[in-house]
């Protein structure tokens, strides 16, 4: 048998398992997809408008507040009206936003609006997918499941900007980005299987989390305002390097990144498993902060075959130690309050992720040249690897033979944390989601 323990990639058995999910996989991936889209589109359209770094920056950080928002009040709205109607009112909403944007033009305030509109409808269509494949997935299976689910949906990500930079003239683009949030509905609008009950967890605030596990709140804001701020604004420095090909070597800059950040998650992850979470924490972010810093240079000497190396360098270091966070944590926590501490540490991640953008984009303004970006990721994963050693080094580690198995933690919604196959799971009476059709909903019914 092939693939990382615990996961079945052949027999009635796995096949049984993953049939239940492969159609919210490839909804959530087409979505993945359709937010890494929008976030090249933005930034190459507002540069092409003349638009400023910063301003740049803040939409970005008015899309992730809209995207924090839409993480805490999801679970409320999946209540009133069902998971299937809720995804399908926030695709619409979601590729609604992106065809206007072409009639914002220069003006911040419409992209702002519009961009926040969309982070609500894309963490609400999140929550929805994620909370659905909770319930759906047999505990037993639930880390196999979840490792599938980061790794297929990731490709999303790493395939739409590639798209988008064949259409990005005209209002192409605008419309790819809409027709892949409408895709990503018709896999759970077509569907006739039964929906859950919501599975979200409530998180803890901030002084909890600071009190339990200081070091993974740090790792988190950084990470929220670190790999948040790439996401959004590397464009604006793939443009600095590629300026007659800004699009397609943006398309590969991502790539490149992603690409690094799911060869470099296992290892470290793994790794964590035998040393102290935190000085793990500090060696990959000393390893981004390192790649950051390479990268800022690279504006000077434009090489952009060792500015992929770097790229993929960062991601491996970078977007790998948020899930070594949410382990650390994890640890700490008596077996009933995991969850609920890995929301509140996808809260802070959350928070970090408005904050970082309005930085990020400060940093571009006033280094010319694009560097600014990951000079502003390098400082910060210094900092953080300071930290995190620093708190290694003043008290002492959970013991080995007491600590959860390291598992993936994507960074998307509350649902994630039900997910995790840490966390005490909720038995459900979910049924096979192919297993017959789904039965009239309360409002359904009375229409």
């Amino acid at each position: 048998m092939l693939g990382r323990p615990g996961l079945v990639l052949s027999g009635h058995g796995g096949f049984a398992v993953y049939r239940n999910i492969l159609v919210l996989v490839a909804a959530l991936t087409l979505l993945q997809g359709a937010m890494a889209a929008l976030a090249m589109v933005m930034s190459l359209k507002l540069l092409a408008n003349g638009v400023a770094e910063t301003g740049i920056g803040l939409v970005a950080s008015a899309y992730s507040a809209g995207f924090l928002g839409g993480t805490l009040i999801a679970p409320h709205e999946i209540r009133r009206i069902g998971h299937i109607r809720t995804f399908t009112l926030l695709a619409g909403i979601c590729a609604l936003a992106a065809l206007m944007l072409p009639i914002a033009g220069r003006e911040i305030v419409i992209w702002s609006l519009l961009l926040a509109l969309a982070g609500v409808g894309a963490a609400g269509m999140l929550t929805a997918g994620e909370s659905w494949i909770a319930n759906a997935a047999p505990p037993q299976q639930r880390g196999a499941i979840l490792g599938f689910y980061h790794m297929v949906s990731k490709t999303g990500a790493i395939a739409a900007p590639f798209v988008v930079a064949a259409a990005l003239s005209g209002l192409g683009a605008f419309m790819v980005v809409a027709g892949l949030f409408v895709a990503a509905l018709l896999p759970v609008a077509a569907t006739n299987r039964s929906q859950p009950e919501l599975v979200a967890a409530k998180p803890f605030g901030p002084r909890r989390l600071l009190s339990l596990a200081p070091a993974s709140v740090f790792a988190a804001l950084c990470a929220g305002a670190v790999n948040n701020s790439v996401a959004q604004l590397y464009p604006v420095f793939a443009t600095s390097i590629r300026p007659d090909d800004a699009a397609a070597f943006s398309a590969q800059l991502n790539g490149a990144i992603l690409a690094g950040a799911m060869v470099g998650l296992w290892p470290i992850g793994l790794l964590s498993d035998r040393l102290d979470r935190r000085i793990v924490i500090a060696a990959a972010a000393a390893i981004g902060a390192g790649a950051a810093i390479g990268l800022a240079l690279t504006t000077a000497i434009n090489i952009p075959f060792l500015t992929l190396l770097l790229a993929a360098l960062f991601g491996a270091g970078s977007l790998s130690y948020y899930a070594v966070a949410v382990a650390n944590a994890a640890d700490r926590a008596a077996p009933e309050e995991i969850t609920s501490m890995m929301a509140g540490i996808l809260v802070i991640w959350g928070i970090g992720s408005v904050i970082g953008p309005l930085i990020a984009g400060a940093f571009l303004q006033l280094l010319p040249g694009g560097g600014g970006l990951f000079l502003f990721a390098g400082l910060a994963l210094a900092g953080l690897a300071v930290a995190c050693l620093s708190r290694a080094a003043i008290s002492a580690p959970v013991p080995t033979d007491a600590r959860e198995p390291f598992s993936v933690s994507p960074a998307t919604s509350l649902a994630i944390a039900e997910f995790d196959p840490r966390g005490e799971p909720e038995q459900s009476d979910q049924p096979d989601l192919f297993a017959g059709p789904m039965p009239a909903s309360p409002q359904e019914t009375a229409s």
